[in-house]
């Protein structure tokens, strides 16, 4: 297998949805280094450093000087459903050690010195085939919906709409499974805001992708009272995340898997990693008040998530703390962004304070309040009922 490898643009588009996990097994440094750096530079696939992982999706395995006893080791592994795919290497490509191996279930086999065309080929058709797995599973379940929020400044109440915006979402159907995650790296505070003890972030889970399932999702998300599922951002500032590229919309794309609704808190930033974030949600709900300088954020931002190639339509924004005698009005605020305002949300700054300082939602402080009859409109307009929810574990726990 000599041929040069040549990726297709639209399979190296296709496949960067994919993530999937993988670990060497070679005990040559030479050996081993060679396959990290290929397989760092290749999308879709991350290195999994916890040796003691459930399961892992591509395991590189250096056959040594007991090619017997290691054949049964690959044999158990795949039988018990520990590694999806197995690659072999060896300085050694003869009959007694190839013809054993690939009975033994291993897709591909490396000969020593490693060709680096050999194995970007052999790493590609798995990551296609992952993917068409993918659109096969897309295509046959009802996936849930994400709404993302994103601010036009600090401070413009980002943080209060996303945490309000799920709890009413809950609040219109107990029956849906929604999830609040925040994504904002450096200043989360969705826990505080909702007075909730969350042990695990989403820096934590990634350590653990390999588990990822309906059961460890629920058994590391904290939940709050009002039934809504939370997962924060890690909590110490400026903490060095060691995740590979593409983690955080893996991981949300998974989630859609189990939750009808999954609202997140992007804070104020836009990268690789979140514009798909932002190609794959329902709503982009871009927070401001109304203020020159934050309309101008806003326009500026709407043309940042526009160069992605996420369409208009999906952006909505919030004039949040609207007043009737606000300097700029909704009319002259639309002149100013190219774009209607999609919704107010009215200036209550004793019923959004408090629910902030008790960690308590706009709902529960105050359910007939202007602010949170704003909230139930926009939460209604959103639920529909007819959704064919995600069936699993979570259901079990009500």
């Amino acid at each position: 297998m000599n041929a040069k490898v040549v990726i297709s643009k639209d399979l190296n588009k296709s496949t960067k949805a994919t993530l999937l996990s993988v670990q060497f097994a070679v005990k040559t440094e030479e050996v081993r280094d060679s396959l990290s750096k290929i397989v760092k530079g290749l999308d879709g696939f991350f290195l999994l450093e916890d040796k003691n992982a459930d399961r892992v999706d591509v395991l590189v395995l250096e056959i040594g000087n007991s090619p017997e006893s290691e054949f049964q080791t690959i044999s158990s592994l795949l039988q018990e459903n520990v590694v999806e795919t197995l690659f072999l290497t060896s300085a050694r490509m003869t009959p007694d050690i190839l013809l054993p191996a690939l009975r033994a279930g291993a897709k591909e086999f490396f000969q020593q010195p490693i060709n680096k065309d050999e194995v970007i080929e052999a790493f590609q058709k798995v990551l296609l085939k992952a993917r068409q797995s993918d659109q096969s599973d897309a295509s046959t379940t009802r996936l849930g919906k994400i709404f993302s929020v994103l601010g036009a400044k600090g401070g413009v109440g980002t943080t209060t709409f996303a945490v309000n915006l799920a709890t009413s979402i809950q609040a219109q159907d107990k029956d849906k499974l929604v999830a609040l995650v925040d994504m904002n790296i450096l200043l989360g505070e969705v826990p505080l805001f909702l007075d909730l003890e969350a042990e695990t972030d989403w820096e934590e889970i990634g350590k653990n992708f390999s588990r990822l399932d309906e059961a460890y999702l629920q058994s590391a998300m904290a939940r709050h009272s009002s039934g809504v599922y939370v997962l924060p951002a890690p909590s110490k500032l400026e903490k060095e995340t060691h995740l590979p590229a593409g983690f955080l919309f893996q991981l949300l794309r998974s989630m859609r898997r189990f939750f009808d609704y999954i609202v997140v808190d992007s804070g104020m930033i836009i990268d690789e990693s979140y514009a798909k974030i932002f190609a794959e949600s329902e709503a982009i709900y871009l927070v401001s008040i109304l203020s020159l300088p934050c309309l101008i954020n806003v326009r500026k931002l709407q043309e940042s998530i526009s160069a992605t190639g996420v369409g208009k339509e999906k952006i909505r924004v919030i004039a949040n703390r609207f007043e009737k005698r606000a300097q700029i009005s909704p009319s002259e605020a639309t002149k100013i962004i190219g774009t209607d305002i999609g919704m107010t949300i009215p200036n209550n700054y004793s019923v959004a304070m408090s629910a902030i300082n008790n960690g308590k939602t706009i709902l529960d402080i105050s359910g007939n309040s202007d602010v949170a009859r704003a909230y139930k409109k926009l939460a209604a307009s959103l639920v529909d009922r007819a959704i064919e929810r995600p069936g699993g574990v979570f259901r079990w726990f009500r």
